[in-house]
This record gives C-alpha cells, sequence and structure tokens, in this order.
C-alpha cells in the first residue's frame, strides 16, 4: 500500500475556490437610513457589487517563558488582523458609493470631521465561503462592530474604458465563527 490518495475527490471532495464566496451586510446603522434611504435595498444586494472581500485571519500572539534553562510557550492574546479593504464596482446609479460614503461619515464627516461615537456607528458583515456547485455556504465568518474608516475611488480618466472601482477601508472589533450557516443554501 503506498502513501498516495488514489482518488483526492473521492477522498476529501473539491477544493475550496477563492472566487466562490459572499458577502453579507447584516444590519444597518439607523442613522444611515436618513442620509440613504436606499441602505436596505443596496444591503441586500451588496454582493452584487462586491468584487474583493476578505475571509478573516485567526492568530493568537505567543507568550515564551523562559525558566530554569528550559523554555516553553503559552498562549497570549488574540492577534488577527482586524483590518482590510474591500473592494465593489461603482454603479452608475452610485449606489455603492452613496451606501459606503454615508457609513464613512459615521465615522468623521466633511462637514464637522466628527463621527458619531458608539454602537450607532456600528454594523456587521458576514461572509460565507460557498461550495463549487455555488449554493452551499461551506464556511461564515461575521465581522462584528465594523466601521468605515476610508473610501477611495479608483483614478478617473478620459484616456480609458475602465469600471470604476470603489475601495472601502474597514475595521472590526472581532469575527465570530457561524457554525449553524454551514450548509445552508444561498
Amino acid at each position: 500500500m503506498g502513501i498516495s490518495c488514489k482518488n483526492v475527490h473521492a477522498t476529501i471532495g473539491d477544493y475550496q475556490r477563492n472566487y466562490l464566496y459572499k458577502v453579507f451586510i447584516e444590519n444597518v446603522p439607523a442613522p444611515i437610513l436618513a442620509k440613504f434611504p436606499n441602505a436596505l435595498g443596496f444591503q441586500s444586494n451588496v454582493d452584487i457589487y462586491n468584487t474583493k472581500a476578505v475571509f478573516p485571519d485567526r492568530k493568537t500572539n505567543k507568550i515564551t517563558i523562559r525558566w530554569a534553562g528550559e523554555f516553553f510557550n503559552i498562549p497570549g492574546t488574540d492577534n488577527s488582523t482586524r483590518d482590510t479593504n474591500f473592494e465593489f464596482f461603482v454603479d452608475e446609479d452610485m449606489w455603492a458609493y452613496d451606501f459606503f460614503s454615508a457609513l464613512k461619515d459615521l465615522t468623521g464627516n466633511e462637514e464637522n470631521q466628527a463621527g458619531v461615537y458608539g454602537v450607532q456607528a456600528k454594523f456587521n458583515i458576514g461572509v460565507a465561503m460557498v461550495s463549487v456547485d455555488k449554493e452551499t455556504i461551506t464556511a461564515y465568518r461575521r465581522l462584528e462592530g465594523v466601521r468605515v474608516y476610508e473610501i477611495d475611488v479608483q483614478e478617473i480618466s478620459k484616456e480609458g474604458d475602465n469600471v470604476n472601482r470603489l475601495t472601502v477601508n474597514i475595521a472590526w472589533d472581532r469575527n465570530v465563527n457561524v457554525p449553524n450557516k454551514r450548509g445552508k443554501t444561498i
């Protein structure tokens, strides 16, 4: 008997593809609805606009204790990345731009540089890995306490014919595994 696997697909199934994911905005902060009345419509269709996201990492700092000529390691604080950029298409109606601009204004607006403190400015984003059948959730992470800190529209130019994209810098308080979403259809 050899050490190789004769039929990988039958043994472990298909490999997860990095392009098979879906982004959900699970809730919208109340102050957004006043500035962007279409927020709930955009919230349910945000994945159509999304081109780049992140499935959050999980890291723990290692603390090394030296004692009597030996050492051992114990787990320390959480060291997971808690900020990243998501990328979205900018549509002609400017829904993506308006939605994320309104969220950005909650962390500091152009008029008075003031931000909304506390939970009124936070929302949750769900990121689901999706199976090759493009219907079944294989893993789901919830980014809780998300705030938008920067929005950046890529350079515009009359010399090209590219599609405009919006980069949204977000940070979150924690990411949580949601195992009851696994196996559900989208």
